[in-house]
C-alpha cells in the first residue's frame, strides 16, 4: 500500500472511530440480573453496576433511574459493533417507558438514520410498512450497514409504547461533501439545510485532538488497543467501515479540520433534531442512541443544552473485561453515568486465550 492510500485509509478510519467513539470493550461490576437468554441482543444481557463517572462511586438503581425519568434527554452510547451496549440501551428504553408517568410524550432519536428518511420512519411508526421496507426506502444497508439486529427490537419496544421515532443525522451526501471539500463547498440551499455549528468550541475540539493523536498513526477501530485492533494499517485498511463513517472512495484525503466538521455536524444535527422535538413537545423526553463519540458531554450533550435543554444527560455503557477501560472513562470522566457490565469468567478466560495466542503467533513470525 502506498504512503498517500495508507494515510487516506486512515483518515476514513478516524471518521469510523470518532463516530464510535471508543474501544470494544472493558469495565468493573456488581448487581447480577437475568443475562443470556433469549435470543437476538436479548442474549448479550449481562450482569451490571452503575457509575456515577464523575465521583466513581457506585449508585443504586432507584437513584439511576429516578435521575433518567427526570431528564428531558437521555443520550445513551453505543460502540456500533458491540452488541452488549445494543443490549443496555434496549433495556434503558424499556425501563422508561415503564417508569414516565402515564401520557407522557417520549421520542427515541437515532443516529442511524438521518433527516431526508423522517417519513419513513413515520410511516414505520405508524404500521403502514414493516421492517424491510423500513430499511429498503430509509437506504439503511448502504447508509448505516450494522445489524439491524443490534436496534430492530429497541426501535419495536419505542413503537410499542406509541414514541416518536426520530431520523436525527445529517445525511450522507452532506457529510462526504464537507469531507472532501469542505464547508465552502456547499451550495446556498444545502448550507441552509445545516443546523447552527459551533466550530470554535475548546473543550470539543481537544477531545477530538487527544483521540487523533491517541490513533497516531495506526488504523484501528478503537482509541487504544484491544484485542478487536489491527496494528497494521495496510490490514486495518482492508476492513469496510460503516458508510456513515466514511469509506465511500474517493482519493482526496480529508484534512483533520474537514473531519473535524464532520464530526461537529453529525453531533448538532443529532442534538438539533432533539431539541426541536422537545421544544414541540412540552414535558416531553427523549431518548438518543448515538455512537460514545457523539453521547458525551462536549458533543450532544453541550449543544442540546445551548439550545435550551438544560436537562439533557449521558449514560455509557462498558464492559469489564480487565483491560482498564472502566478506569479510562473514570480517568477522564465526560458522561454522566457508566453502566459497567461484567463478562462471565468463561468468557473472559476466552478473550484472554485469544489474545494469548495472537501474541504466539506474533512470536513464532518473529523467530521466523
Amino acid at each position: 500500500m502506498s504512503a498517500s492510500h495508507r494515510r487516506h485509509a486512515v483518515s476514513v478510519l478516524a471518521l469510523a472511530v470518532l463516530g464510535c467513539g471508543g474501544r470494544y470493550g472493558g469495565a468493573p461490576v456488581e448487581r447480577p440480573q437475568p443475562a443470556r437468554r433469549g435470543t437476538g441482543i436479548e442474549a448479550a444481557a449481562l450482569p451490571y453496576q452503575i457509575v456515577d463517572a464523575r465521583t466513581g462511586k457506585s449508585v443504586d438503581e432507584p437513584a439511576f433511574w429516578g435521575r433518567l425519568v427526570a431528564a428531558r434527554a437521555v443520550c445513551v452510547g453505543e460502540e456500533h459493533p458491540n452488541p452488549h451496549h445494543h443490549w443496555m440501551q434496549l433495556h434503558v428504553v424499556r425501563e422508561l417507558i415503564q417508569r414516565l408517568p402515564p401520557g407522557t410524550r417520549l421520542a427515541l432519536a437515532m443516529e442511524m438514520f438521518q433527516r431526508p428518511f423522517q417519513g419513513v420512519l413515520d410511516d414505520y411508526a405508524a404500521h403502514r410498512i414493516d421492517a424491510t421496507q423500513l430499511r429498503s426506502r430509509s437506504g439503511y444497508e448502504d447508509r448505516w450497514g450494522y445489524d439491524f439486529a443490534f436496534y430492530g427490537p429497541t426501535i419495536d419496544a419505542a413503537r410499542g409504547a406509541g414514541a416518536q421515532l426520530l431520523a436525527a443525522n445529517a445525511a450522507k451526501e452532506l457529510t462526504r461533501k464537507v469531507s472532501h471539500h469542505g464547508l465552502e463547498s456547499l451550495t446556498p440551499e444545502e448550507k441552509a439545510g445545516l443546523p447552527e455549528i459551533k466550530l470554535d468550541d475548546r473543550v470539543h475540539r481537544a477531545w477530538f485532538d487527544t483521540l487523533m493523536e491517541e490513533m497516531g498513526g495506526s488504523a484501528a477501530h478503537s482509541q487504544s488497543k484491544s484485542r478487536d485492533s489491527k496494528d497494521d494499517g495496510e490490514q486495518a485498511a482492508q476492513d469496510k467501515p460503516a458508510p456513515q463513517h466514511g469509506g465511500d472512495g474517493g482519493d482526496e484525503m480529508p484534512s483533520a479540520d474537514r473531519i473535524y466538521t464532520v464530526q461537529v455536524i453529525w453531533d448538532e444535527t443529532m442534538a438539533d433534531t432533539s431539541a426541536r422535538w422537545l421544544a414541540a413537545n412540552p414535558g416531553g423526553h427523549v431518548i438518543v442512541l448515538a455512537g460514545n463519540g457523539h453521547c458525551h458531554d462536549s458533543a450532544i450533550i453541550n449543544r442540546m443544552k445551548r439550545r435550551g435543554v438544560a436537562d439533557a444527560i449521558s449514560v455509557r455503557a462498558v464492559i469489564d473485561d480487565g483491560e482498564g477501560a472502566v478506569g479510562e472513562a473514570l480517568a477522564r470522566p465526560i458522561n454522566d453515568f457508566l453502566v459497567v457490565l461484567q463478562l462471565p469468567p468463561d468468557v473472559q478466560r476466552a478473550d484472554k486465550a485469544d489474545a494469548d495466542k495472537a501474541g504466539d503467533d506474533k512470536d513464532d513470525k518473529k523467530a521466523r
